[in-house]
């Protein structure tokens, strides 16, 4: 007979078993990685861009990124934000907040990170329209974030050792990129950062204000659903029915 006390315990590790099978397998919520297609023709066609801030002063400058949305029906647990730098790459950090908060909510996301070189999709590296070759390198964020059905979260890349201190990060043209641009919305954002806080936030495009056409930054966001609490408690009964059953004699 199983007892109370041994069913509650049993509900306790199946729903620890879960929660270490979810951490262990991450999915994708958000998928706008590097273009496949039209890449580094210096034509209207070229769909691969980078972009920083050139005006940069210590304790007053921009930090340049985007946003990326939940659309499931679920809450998902945040592990990994993957962005792309170009050319130059020192020590970088992440700068993040739901878009529904104010600048001051901005903070100081992750500056945990593993950084990889890597190309496009097909081995090609970035090509500048002068000519120039620079390198690919994928930055992975370790994050611990949970994002609401429906939210909108901001981010923002910091650092330090590129052109022009912070590197330069990875966007494309969504039309133009040949594989999936999740959320692409044809703007960029910006942050307005004193004294190691946000004073503001803006959107822009880059449409007429540095190329011929919008862009908006490549990241990918990794993490795990999280399953509702009735949802949990039945997979937890229909696996303790099973180990039950099976002790059953014949």
């Amino acid at each position: 007979m199983l007892t109370t006390k041994r069913f509650a315990s049993a509900i306790g590790a199946v729903a620890m078993s879960f929660a270490m099978m979810s951490a262990a397998y991450a999915d994708v919520l958000v998928d706008r990685g590097l273009p496949s297609d039209n890449l580094n023709l210096n034509t209207a066609n070229r769909s691969n861009v980078a972009w920083t801030d050139a005006g940069y002063q210590r304790g007053d400058y921009w930090v340049e990124g985007d946003t990326f949305t939940n659309t499931t029906g679920a809450t998902w647990n945040i592990n990994t934000i993957r962005i792309w730098t170009v050319g130059p790459t020192g020590t970088v950090s992440l700068i993040g907040g739901l878009s529904s908060g104010s600048p001051g909510s901005l903070t100081s996301i992750s500056s945990t990170y593993t950084a990889t070189p890597t190309t496009y999709p097909g081995g090609a590296s970035y090509t500048t329209t002068s000519g120039a070759t620079r390198s690919l390198t994928q930055i992975d964020f370790a994050v611990n974030l949970t994002l609401g059905a429906g939210q909108t979260y901001m981010f923002f890349l910091d650092g330090t050792g590129g052109d022009y201190v912070i590197p330069f990060m990875s966007a494309s043209n969504a039309a133009l990129s040949g594989t999936p641009q999740q959320g692409a919305d044809d703007l960029l954002w910006e942050a307005h950062m004193v004294g190691g806080s946000a004073i503001s936030v803006d959107s822009f495009t880059s449409l007429g204000n540095g190329w011929d056409k919008a862009s908006d930054f490549n990241v990918q966001v990794l993490g795990t659903a999280v399953p509702e609490p009735g949802s949990m408690a039945l997979l937890a009964l229909g696996l303790l029915g099973g180990a039950v059953a099976r002790r059953r004699k014949s």
